[in-house]
């Protein structure tokens, strides 16, 4: 009696719209830390609310896709969802610093 191996023939490709959703959250990111760096006040909104907003759009469709790998789409769901966050926490406890008492 012989055992058979099953091969796996088919490789579970990335969804196109998780890596999307990826590329648009480092990308957003890679603003957020250049504005940061160089202490500039005019970081364009659009990498800070409304990019990332639509890379969490992206994200959430490639996760609902059947058949493919969802790690880039949870990656880009991940860090399109830091970037607010972390831009209101950001404002808000700089908003408690009183520089003139």
């Amino acid at each position: 009696m012989e055992l058979e191996i099953k091969k796996k023939s088919k490789r579970k490709l990335q969804t196109l719209t998780g890596f999307i959703s990826f590329i648009i959250g480092l990308l957003a990111l890679t603003v957020l830390n250049i504005g940061l760096l160089i202490e500039t006040v005019d970081i364009p909104e659009l990498f800070l609310f409304p990019l990332p907003f639509l890379g969490v759009f992206l994200g959430v469709i490639g996760v609902f896709t059947k058949n493919r790998s969802k790690q880039f789409a949870w990656w880009g769901i991940g860090v399109n969802v830091f970037i607010p966050i972390f831009f209101v926490l950001m404002m808000g406890l700089s908003w408690t610093i009183n520089a003139k008492p």
